[in-house]
């Protein structure tokens, strides 16, 4: 995935302390390093690792409860905010971060919360506990925290559980805006396998639809935003969508260090806007805002703008298998056009590796198999009914490949899992530990009638 798009049939890639060091065929390179280790990758594809450019914390552990509601991001702010110990935060980063690494996924961004952009920002300890939790399974991440809800941000009352029972703290949004600063210092390294940035649930209210007094106050929250996204130099994540870009613009709150998900709805006008301030977009196919407004892939590339693939994992209805969603990208934008000629798979795999890597800003270390970058590999076992015969390789990993087609995962030099065993935790314990603190989520917050088959389940075309 270098500029060239190389392929290489016969390869070498020789690493030390984490970087690549060259990367070319054996015959030109045999017997020039000696390696303290060495990986016998023959009938495997060798790839960056994959890049999933948008998730949520908390949905690894809420997957499908309650999926078939109209007010699930209420239920889910309601749990995320006031529901949930925080041991909940550390197992959940766990849980999300080996399923992510057993796909291939070995970035991704991540905003502390979702739902109705419910993020715990009212103690820095939530974030630092998912950073513990991705730090000890060994692949990179990037923070999204940011005020609770939408502009103009009001107070949140959140709970916290601890050995002297419930406390209960209403926090504003200098508040929220003062744990984000600190969490922005603490995870500013990208030496470092954590990094954080500022967040926003949606870029940008509509303007025209606020009151006075509350236009006023959305610009200047609106400010502290971006001051603080300019002050870490790591700029915005948030969502957006067609109705609000020309808003955000107006707000100073678009550019080239800003990367909005999902996108949907956008206008002609709306996609110029895009190319002219250089802002990003994360794709999510499986995105359940997709179903309502289709997100104009093929207009964005053909303008310009950097688009990569997002998950949006792994709640209510979704995985972090980013195969999945390269060919989901694909099939609605030649449903869309009626024409199978859009989206090539080289174009695809580029959206899951260097341009995901591009829209965030970090593709001078990672997003590809090039000397100097970060050893950010994936070894995909080729060995495979489905992956046979083994030619034109590039449209295998798009067409048939699986998540669970990924055998070795190498970050940062190290081998962090292998024959798709986990070298750096104990991952059927873990397991287990997420099985115990799901069911007391469940048993804290009376969610068990949302495990029972609701009405319309068997039998009908859609739920009533």
């Amino acid at each position: 995935m270098d500029d060239k798009r190389k392929i290489i049939h016969k390869g070498f890639i020789a690493i030390d302390k984490g970087i690549i060091i060259e990367v070319g065929e054996i015959k030109e390179i045999a017997g020039k390093y000696k390696a303290k280790k060495t990986i016998n990758a023959d009938k495997y594809a060798i790839l960056p690792g994959l890049i999933d450019t948008h998730g949520h914390s908390g949905h690894s552990m809420v997957k499908t409860i309650g999926e078939n509601l109209s007010n699930w991001g209420t239920l889910i702010e309601d749990i995320y905010l006031r529901g949930v110990k925080d041991e909940f935060w550390y197992i959940d980063a766990i849980l999300a971060s080996l399923e992510r690494l057993k796909f291939g996924i070995t970035t991704g961004a991540t905003f502390l919360g979702g739902g109705r952009g419910a993020y715990r920002t009212d103690k820095p300890k939530f974030a630092e506990l998912h950073a513990k939790g991705i730090e000890e399974v060994g692949i990179r991440d990037i923070i999204g925290l940011g005020p609770v809800g939408r502009a103009p941000y009001t107070p949140r009352e959140f709970h916290s559980f601890g050995p002297d029972g419930k406390t209960i703290d209403i926090v504003d949004f200098d508040g929220m805006m003062d744990t984000t600063k600190k969490i922005l210092e603490k995870y500013g390294d990208f030496n470092k396998m954590v990094t954080a940035r500022m967040t926003t649930s949606t870029i940008s209210p509509k303007l025209e639809s606020l009151s006075k007094d509350d236009r006023a106050n959305v610009k200047e929250q609106a400010k502290d935003i971006r001051w603080l996204a300019d002050e870490s130099g790591r700029g915005i994540l948030a969502h957006g969508g067609g109705g609000v870009i020309e808003s955000a613009l107006a707000l100073g709150l678009l550019g080239h260090d800003v990367l909005l998900a999902h996108c949907g709805g956008l206008s002609q006008k709306e996609i110029n806007i895009f190319v002219e301030t250089g802002t990003n977009v994360s794709h999510c196919p499986r995105a359940r805002s997709i179903m309502r407004n289709r997100c104009p892939v093929v207009e964005l590339l053909d303008a310009g703008v950097t688009v990569g693939l997002g998950t949006d994992g792994s709640a209510p209805d979704r995985t972090f298998d980013i195969f999945s969603d390269m060919r989901m990208a694909q099939a609605l934008q030649r449903h869309h056009f009626h024409d199978a000629s859009y989206m090539p798979p080289g174009k695809v795999l580029e959206m899951a590796t260097i341009d995901a890597a591009k829209a965030l800003g970090i593709e001078s270390e990672i997003g590809s198999i090039e000397a100097r970058k970060r050893a950010d590999i994936i070894l995909v076992n080729m060995k495979k009914p489905h992956l046979t015969p083994r030619l034109m390789i590039p449209y295998r990993l798009v067409y048939e490949a699986y998540g669970q087609d990924v055998d070795t995962a190498i970050v940062d030099g190290k081998i962090i899992m292998k024959d798709r065993v986990v070298k750096t935790v104990n991952e059927e314990k873990m397991l287990e530990q997420a099985q115990r603190v799901a069911e007391e989520v469940v048993e804290q917050n009376s969610l068990e009638k949302y495990l029972e088959l609701p009405k319309g389940f068997w039998g009908y075309s859609k739920y009533p």
